[in-house]
Order: C-alpha cells, then sequence, then structure tokens
C-alpha cells in the first residue's frame, strides 16, 4: 500500500529538510513512508527528547470539516493524473485491497488507508475522503488516517479542516512524534501568523518529548519568517546544546546571518 507524499514544500520548509539534512537528522517534510500500525510503543523515559508513554485520551470528537472551510471542488491533480498505466495501476490495487476487506488477514484500517491513498493518487478527493473515515471508523484511536486527511485536505484548500485534522492525530497518538512535526509543518506554512495556534502546537510537542532538534527547527525558522531573529537565534542555540559532537557548521552560519539582520 502507498503512503500519500506531500508535495507542496514552502520554500522554508525546504530549507528546514537541507539543515535536517546536513546535520544528519530526520527528514521530518515528508508523510508517514511506513505501513500504519508498524511504529513501535513509545518509551519509558523522563529523559528530555525521548517520547513519554501517554494513554491518548478515551474520547475524541468525531472528525467533521471545519464550517470555516468551503471545498469548491474534491478533485485535484493526483499524482498518477494523466498517467494511464499508473491510473490502471491504482485502480487495481484498490480493487485487490477492497477484496480483502473483511477477510481478517490484513487490518482494515490499513486496507481502507490503502485505497485512500490511491484515490489520492488519482486525484478523488471525495473518495479518498470517504476511505480515511472509514479507517477512523475502525480505528480512532490510531493517527495516521487523520494526518492523511490533514494532507487531503491541505491539498483541497481546507487548511481549518486540515489543522482540526492534525490536531486529532496528535491527540489520538500523541507519542508520536511525526504527527507533531506534521502538525507543525502545516501551520507553520499556512497559519504563520497564528501564534495562538503554534504556540498551542509547540507546547503539546515540547509537553510530550522535550527538547527536539526536529521541533526547534521548524520552531526557528518560523520564528525568521516572522523577523523575531533574536528568538530564532536562541532555539538555534537550543538546538545546538542538544546536539553534541555533530556539525554545527550549517547552524553557525545561520545564527551569524540572523545576527546581521538584528
Amino acid at each position: 500500500m502507498q503512503i500519500t507524499k506531500r508535495q507542496w514544500l514552502a520554500a522554508g520548509l525546504i530549507f528546514i529538510a537541507v539543515m535536517l539534512a546536513a546535520l544528519g537528522w530526520f527528514d521530518f517534510a515528508k508523510a508517514p513512508a511506513s505501513a500504519p500500525g508498524t511504529a513501535g510503543p513509545a518509551a519509558s523515559s523522563t529523559e528530555p527528547g525521548v517520547p513519554q508513554a501517554v494513554t491518548p485520551a478515551a474520547s475524541v470528537k468525531p472528525f467533521t470539516l471545519s464550517a470555516a472551510d468551503t471545498i469548491a471542488s474534491w478533485s485535484f491533480k493526483g499524482a498518477y493524473t494523466g498517467n494511464d498505466t499508473l491510473i490502471q495501476q491504482a485502480n487495481a490495487d484498490s480493487a485487490h485491497l477492497t477484496a480483502l476487506l473483511g477477510k481478517g488477514q490484513y487490518d482494515d484500517y490499513d486496507l481502507h488507508i490503502g485505497i485512500g491513498n490511491n484515490f489520492n493518487l488519482l486525484g478523488d478527493g471525495d473518495a479518498a475522503y470517504a476511505e480515511y473515515r472509514k479507517a477512523v471508523a475502525v480505528h480512532p484511536e490510531k493517527g495516521l488516517a487523520f494526518a492523511n486527511i490533514g494532507h487531503l485536505m491541505d491539498e483541497l484548500g481546507a487548511y481549518h479542516s486540515a489543522a482540526d485534522a492534525y490536531a486529532h492525530a496528535v491527540a489520538v497518538e500523541p507519542a508520536v512524534l511525526e504527527y507533531h512535526l506534521e502538525r507543525l509543518d502545516f501551520l507553520v506554512k499556512r497559519f504563520p501568523t497564528d501564534n495562538a495556534r503554534i504556540a498551542a502546537a509547540l507546547t503539546d510537542a515540547h509537553n510530550q518529548f522535550g527538547d527536539v532538534a526536529q521541533e526547534l527547527t521548524i520552531e526557528a525558522q518560523w520564528l525568521t519568517g516572522q523577523k523575531r531573529y533574536a528568538d530564532a537565534i536562541a532555539i538555534w542555540q537550543r538546538v545546538k546544546l542538544i546536539s553534541p559532537g555533530r556539525d554545527m557548521t550549517a547552524i553557525d552560519a545561520e545564527i551569524a546571518r540572523l545576527e546581521a539582520k538584528q
């Protein structure tokens, strides 16, 4: 099953990915690449930067589209649009996965996400959304379907709905770092001046993981975009403190660039 890949990386986020690559850190700016449900349990530790074992809230409100959004069209140019061979391949894969539903060989959650991803590749947002919602109905305590809804809503221009979906992913699986990073990645791109919303997302991530280089990198780049250069420098300094032994050339150059702007 294929996992939807994000195709709309902003220039600032490209900078972050390059920075992380230069420092040898995880490239957070991609949708989850592993099969749903394969992530291991969170480690039980009180050390900063180590996920804390947190039981998701027993009850999370059902996901609905935000009243603030209007989706003009549920169709968009998918990755496979215009390629007859790939379209045929996606349709055949969806038929195969559909035939496996309810058989017990695979979790229906994974199957619905796989089918939804195929529709996403074809640019059929309505059908993709329907499959992701079916996945949520199977396992409302898992975050990947919500994260994929977030990706889809972003593609459709339903940004408030996307923000809600990412928040759901974090709420149901708070110990999965990727969902926090995806949420922050989205917010700093689509809601860069919504300080309260971004601050809440940063607090959620920090409360769960402490200082993590990937999260701090997003925060520093967001602060830079807001021309809060002194604050951004302070965050880069925190990154350096938690990264002993790494090559800090890229960060030092960024700090020098920001100092020149003050």
